[in-house]
């Protein structure tokens, strides 16, 4: 209930604009929680934050299947994957979801980027995510970097 209220409120302060409001378009970004974790809160306002600095954004929501990602990757062909993971129990499948990734062909098309509460830099790194970012409000500086763009 509380990940509802946070979505609706996001949903007032920053209205979905795709970066059309801001006159950017920086690109496209496929967004969810892992399989086997519901929590969205996070992510939401990294969604929130992406979308107020003109970034489209395509939010999976929580709980999301290894192979809708894969699905979406392929047929919206976005700039960048941001992976959300509350749980160190469903960590994991932050790296599954990029071997799935490179088994279907599609790693190197997209850039990755992973966080959440129990992951860290290390933790990316050896997954072979591109990206990470502890917080939402680097998350916007650390998908600028993965995709060679400046703070306008």
């Amino acid at each position: 209930m509380a990940s509802k209220a946070m979505k609706a409120a996001l949903g007032v302060i920053f209205p979905e604009s795709g970066g059309e409001a801001s006159g950017m378009q920086r690109g496209t970004v496929v967004a969810g929680t892992v399989q086997g974790d519901i929590h969205e809160i996070g992510k939401n306002l990294v969604c929130a934050l992406f979308a107020a600095n003109g970034f489209k954004v395509i939010d999976l929501g929580g709980d999301v299947h290894l192979d809708q990602f894969v699905q979406k990757t392929r047929e919206l062909k976005p700039d960048l994957l941001a992976l959300s993971a509350l749980l160190t129990t469903t960590m994991i499948n932050q790296k599954n979801l990029i071997e799935k990734l490179k088994e279907s062909g599609l790693r190197d098309r997209v850039k990755v980027m992973v966080g959440g509460a129990p992951v860290t830099s290390d933790w990316a790194k050896s997954i072979g995510a591109d990206g990470y970012a502890p917080d939402a409000a680097r998350a916007v500086d650390e998908a600028l970097r993965l995709l060679g763009q400046n703070r306008a």
